[in-house]
């Protein structure tokens, strides 16, 4: 057994270039058995070997510590999104060719927008209504009342098309949110109609809302950094103490308690304030740039970040120390946990 264990700490120690990160590397097999995950792949350098030499959607299966590919179309893949009620579950990907939708937990796959929608770059699904849909294009939102059968634009208020973004308010799903490439914009009547936020920076890279306190936003920017309301979008703050760079990356902790933000070469910063003030709590100084964060809802303690083309890193201690965790070459868009 000590044998097996010291090959594969040797391993992993081969994996991150021969160096310790930050605290030094975990014992892949110490790791107490976990939980199941999956990973969005948008593209791929090339420097991974197998099945895994593609994009699409990945899973790491209970107690594994490698990731499957589930579904390789062979196109660019930017987001996930799943509705579920009762024994009712669809999967949905944001794809460079639409959305697919699974009805069968991803053993298959079909799409279900239109020519007019082309690249979806992310799908918010309301919790009443499994025919309620609102994607975020390049060419603006769109909505389906009908489960993807009819799509149609909502651009009513925005003076920009190119749409990364689209969240529904946990509090009220007829309020939703898109982060476009000139401000975020809100909704009151379901996307009908929109109005500017006045962030006070453009192309808004990824936006959040505080789990609890929904009054609470938070934006990452392409150059500006981070920045965070406490009053619904009537003021903006910058967050404290974070380089003026590409944000990619936000997300919380289920409690609400710590916040979470990286971006191009900044490292894995941290909040205590909500967004207000921010700490660095990881450098990795070897990664180009983080472009999504997990925390895994029950164990505020387990962090996963996504990179752009260095696959996926994980901490069990709060981001105290931290190992490779696979899909090697990989830009990693979205990390999700499957019970």
């Amino acid at each position: 057994m000590e044998t097996t264990r010291s090959v594969i700490l040797f391993a992993a120690t081969l994996l991150l270039g021969g160096t310790s990160i930050s605290g030094g590397l975990i014992e892949l097999a110490s790791l107490p058995k976990q939980e199941g995950f999956y990973a969005v792949v948008f593209l791929n350098r090339g420097q991974v070997t197998g099945n895994t030499r593609t994009v699409g959607l990945f899973k790491r299966a209970p107690g594994d510590t490698t990731w499957a590919n589930q579904y390789q179309p062979g196109l660019l893949t930017f987001g996930m999104g799943k509705w579920q009620k009762g024994a009712t579950l669809r999967r949905y990907l944001c794809m460079g060719n639409g959305l697919h939708r699974s009805d069968d937990d991803g053993r298959s796959w079909r799409v279900v927008t239109d020519w007019h929608t082309e690249e979806v770059l992310s799908v918010a699904l309301d919790p009443r209504d499994s025919a309620l849909l609102y994607i975020g294009t390049p060419f603006g939102v769109f909505k389906s009342t009908d489960d993807g059968t009819h799509w149609t634009k909502k651009m009513q208020g925005m003076k920009k098309w190119f749409v990364k973004n689209v969240l529904l308010d946990h509090a009220n799903p007829d309020i939703l949110y898109a982060g476009a490439e000139d401000d975020l914009y809100r909704s009151t009547d379901r996307g009908e109609h929109w109005t500017p936020l006045h962030v006070g920076a453009q192309y808004i890279e990824v936006v959040i809302q505080h789990p609890f306190d929904v009054q609470r936003l938070l934006v990452g920017t392409e150059d500006d950094a981070v920045r965070v309301t406490t009053n619904g979008g009537r003021t903006w703050k910058a967050g404290i103490g974070l380089p003026k760079t590409a944000f990619y990356g936000l997300c919380s902790s289920s409690d609400g308690r710590t916040m979470y933000c990286g971006g191009y070469k900044t490292g894995l910063w941290k909040s205590l304030d909500g967004g207000l003030s921010w700490s660095l709590l990881w450098p990795a100084s070897d990664i180009e740039a983080i472009f999504t964060i997990f925390v895994h809802p029950e164990d505020p303690l387990h962090l996963m970040v996504g990179t752009s083309g260095q696959g996926i890193y994980e901490s069990l201690d709060g981001g105290i120390s931290w190992l490779y965790a696979g899909l090697r070459g990989c830009h990693v868009k979205q990390i999700a946990f499957y019970p």
